[in-house]
């Protein structure tokens, strides 16, 4: 079995698409894909991976010879595959960085050894559903740190579209309360700066949470955090006057058209709270977790994918 992830904002909660296939090994894939794809690959190919992939159809477009090896698999790909960006294949793997002239695309063609080879890059990856499991069945000796991961919007390559940061001393039960008697880091993304801003008296990180949900400030494509960096009750106050401006309504401000609240999706477990907040119905949702290590004693592998793939390189497995 090999597995295919397609990584496109337009794809979901998750920001992604994961599809698992039969075929033994990617080159067997690729092969069947050479005979069935017939004379409408795109048709073909959405049925077989469920979703359209920007320029995927272009090797299958034209008569060339059906590969016999990783090797001139590779050959065809680098010469008639179109992409915007590159492409790298290896004896287990096939991985394409493109782009629509609109938002960085790239897609993944993993076989069961690379997957099982690199959990501590994949596991992420090849994971399907939202939310992500919460439960924790290890208890954890190491220092209290609690690990903020989120994508981020705007014309950026994926080497920057991600960020992460270390709240150090703090578990996600009392981050919230934590955020609120902290000031600004100056390596915090504005995220995070908005976050502790939408903090309450009463320390709830779920209505935190829902008021970023619900945030409809913007400077075009990054969120506009301006008076939110000083006193936080302060801060406070002015996030309860931007969500006032919006009270009531459906459909709200967004940084790339219209935000719908109600698509969102959030939840807080005792060790890992997770966000997919409504951009845009064509550009889906942005991705948001905290996670402590706690959860990442019972998670390592996730906890470490997450860091790899909201921050680290386009190419999972550079």
């Amino acid at each position: 079995m090999i597995c295919f992830v397609y990584r496109s904002p337009y794809q979901g909660l998750l920001g992604k698409h994961v599809r698992r296939l039969p075929d033994a090994s990617v080159l067997d894939w690729f092969r069947h894909a050479w005979d069935e794809s017939g004379p409408d690959p795109a048709a073909w190919l959405r049925a077989e991976l469920g979703v359209d992939v920007y320029g995927l159809h272009t090797i299958f477009d034209k008569p060339l010879p059906k590969p016999e090896s990783m090797r001139e698999l590779r050959k065809l790909l680098k010469k008639h595959l179109y992409v915007e960006g590159e492409v790298i294949v290896d004896d287990h793997s096939v991985r394409a960085l493109t782009d629509d002239d609109e938002v960085p695309l790239a897609y993944f063609f993993f076989d069961a050894a690379m997957i099982d080879e690199r959990p501590g890059r994949l596991t992420y990856a090849v994971h399907e559903q939202w939310p992500l499991p919460a439960e924790t069945i290890l208890t954890s000796d190491d220092a209290p740190v609690t690990t903020v991961v989120t994508s981020q919007i705007g014309d950026a390559d994926w080497d920057t579209q991600g960020v992460s940061v270390r709240l150090h001393g703090v578990r996600v039960p009392e981050v919230a309360a934590w955020l609120r008697r902290s000031g600004v880091h100056g390596d915090w993304p504005y995220e995070v700066v908005l976050l502790r801003a939408a903090v309450g008296p009463d320390d709830d990180l779920a209505a935190a949470l829902e008021r970023v949900n619900r945030w409809s400030a913007w400077h075009d494509q990054v969120l506009d955090v301006d008076g939110l960096a000083g006193d936080q009750a302060k801060a406070h106050q002015v996030v309860l006057s931007v969500l006032a401006r919006t009270e009531g309504r459906k459909e709200i401000p967004g940084p790339l058209g219209v935000r719908v609240p109600a698509k969102s999706r959030i939840e807080v477990n005792a060790h890992l709270a997770q966000a997919s907040l409504h951009l845009d119905d064509t550009f889906g949702h942005q991705q948001l977790f905290l996670f402590d290590d706690v959860w990442t004693a019972t998670h390592p592998t996730m906890a470490k994918s997450m860091r790899r793939w909201f921050v680290k390189s386009w190419d999972l497995l550079k």
